[in-house]
């Protein structure tokens, strides 16, 4: 009998615009092993794992945790998982696939109950709090260093 992975990829796909990064991956990651995910630069890797902390969706295919689809899960559910994943940054702290905006809307949407019109209005206070109206739908590649610490939620 074969235990269930902790995550399970199951042909998952992703494009971004006319370019596929991720072709139909399976994998499966089990409790307790070491895994290490290399390649060269620009092939997946930070997009695979951000499929797994869920900032990206897969365009085809599906994500399970503990045999269960990620997508599927209620949002108690989805904390619980969140809640036991860790990762550090590159870079910054900023999620470079996100706006500034959805940078700081992310601890908001993942931790709170508050409904999106809220969420806008504390993440649109904040921006104006650290004068960065001007970038509020930029990345972080678009902006300097400092912008960058700024916008940290």
């Amino acid at each position: 009998m074969e235990n269930n992975a902790l995550i399970e990829f199951r042909n998952v796909t992703k494009r971004f615009r006319d370019r596929t990064i991720l072709d139909g991956v399976n994998l499966r990651i089990y409790e307790g092993d070491v895994t290490t995910i290399i390649g060269k630069s620009g092939t997946g890797k930070s997009v695979l794992l951000k499929h797994i902390i869920g900032l990206l969706k897969p365009d085809e295919g599906t994500i399970l945790f503990h045999g269960m689809p990620i997508e599927k899960m209620s949002k108690t559910q989805w904390n619980e998982y969140t809640g036991q994943i860790s990762y550090m940054f590159q870079n910054n702290a900023l999620f470079d696939s996100m706006t500034v905006f959805e940078n700081i809307a992310l601890p908001l949407r993942q931790t709170t109950n508050l409904n999106e019109e809220t969420i806008e209005e504390r993440v649109l206070a904040r921006i104006e709090q650290t004068e960065l109206t001007e970038v509020v739908d930029k990345y972080p590649s678009e902006l300097s260093e400092g912008v960058c610490k700024s916008a940290l939620p």
